[in-house]
């Protein structure tokens, strides 16, 4: 029994550690089919709205320190072809790394 409540506590831990990374998440909107973003280098664009419409970007390879990117939400008309919203700024900081240790010598 313990063994069977330790696989299982296992699998749990597994299951949590997939969904670790931070992603940029939006409400659902009806109609939007992807997403555009502007910002630094490792921002991809466009990107596919999830099923109900909503976005979740994945952002854990952001640059250290401040980031600063826009997102418009888009949907493709048949008539009009692609129509998207205006854009919407977005602020954060990802934390820098701590420095590398100071004063490093032998001690007897």
């Amino acid at each position: 029994m313990k063994r069977l409540l330790f696989v299982l506590v296992m699998i749990l831990g597994l299951v949590g550690s997939v969904e670790a990374a931070p992603f940029l998440i939006c409400d659902p909107q009806t109609g939007v089919t992807h997403y555009k973003l502007t910002g630094p280098a490792w921002v991809t664009s466009p990107v596919t709205a999830q099923p109900d419409g909503s976005l979740r970007m994945d952002i854990a390879t952001a640059n250290q320190g401040n980031n600063s990117l826009t997102v418009s939400a888009c949907k493709t008309d048949a008539l009009w072809g692609e129509l998207c919203s205006p854009f919407v700024g977005f602020d954060f900081v990802r934390p820098d790394s701590p420095v590398g240790p100071l004063n490093l010598r032998l001690s007897n």
